[in-house]
């Protein structure tokens, strides 16, 4: 009996569970999908994700008619960021009828992301602008240099090096400027002393302007 009411309760706590354990976006058939966390995709329309941070980059693709014709739209490149998990989402984006609307929603895009509740989700949004000629775009590296600025939809990455280049130049420098020199050293190679001036040469250029000021000041009174 305490078994058959266990297999109740685990079949019961199965159907209750969610079905999904990531996350599902659902595109919506009036838009082309770019750029998935960095990377070029082809045109899907679901998408998995991992749980967690997500960045799409995408554009509105349509038509509507114009003075009898059919007009094409495409827009701008949207980017979103949302941080989700365990969830089924969709995209949605409004109908266009005309170019005033077409317009409109180029200058400031009106995108909505609501779960399998139809509830609204939070996310950042932001625009992949390139200026001139569109033809033959690298979205994944524009995609990189755009996560590398503070705009709400960018992922706000450091520079590969960086942190640790401004960590470890400045006392480097600073040890070069203020160390006295050691009494009775031995004569330095002409090929000793060029790659002594490389090195200085280099953290020179590492350094900021306080710390080229006193390096000027120290040569100068010698």
């Amino acid at each position: 009996m305490n078994r058959y009411c266990l297999a109740l309760c685990s079949s019961a706590l199965l159907l209750t569970m969610p079905a999904f354990a990531d996350v599902e976006l659902s595109m919506p058939s009036n838009s082309e999908l770019l750029v998935v966390n960095g990377n070029e995709v082809s045109t899907q329309d679901t998408l998995k994700l991992q749980n967690g941070v997500n960045q799409i980059a995408f554009r509105y693709t349509g038509r509507y008619q114009n003075q009898g014709s059919q007009t094409q739209f495409q827009s701008d490149v949207i980017i979103i960021k949302f941080n989700e998990k365990n969830a089924e989402l969709a995209l949605t984006l409004p109908r266009i009828r005309s170019s005033s609307a077409a317009d409109k929603f180029n200058q400031s895009p009106k995108v909505m992301l609501v779960d399998a509740n139809d509830q609204s989700i939070h996310f950042e949004q932001g625009k992949l602008i390139k200026e001139g000629l569109q033809l033959g775009r690298d979205y994944a590296e524009e995609i990189t240099a755009y996560n590398l600025t503070e705009q709400s939809a960018s992922l706000q990455l450091q520079p590969e090096g960086f942190a640790a280049t401004q960590i470890v130049t400045a006392p480097i420098v600073a040890s070069i400027t203020q160390a006295p020199p050691k009494p009775n050293m031995p004569p330095v190679e002409k090929s000793e002393q060029i790659n002594v001036g490389q090195m200085l040469d280099f953290w020179y250029q590492q350094a900021d302007e306080e710390t080229r000021e006193a390096f000027k000041k120290r040569i100068e009174s010698k």
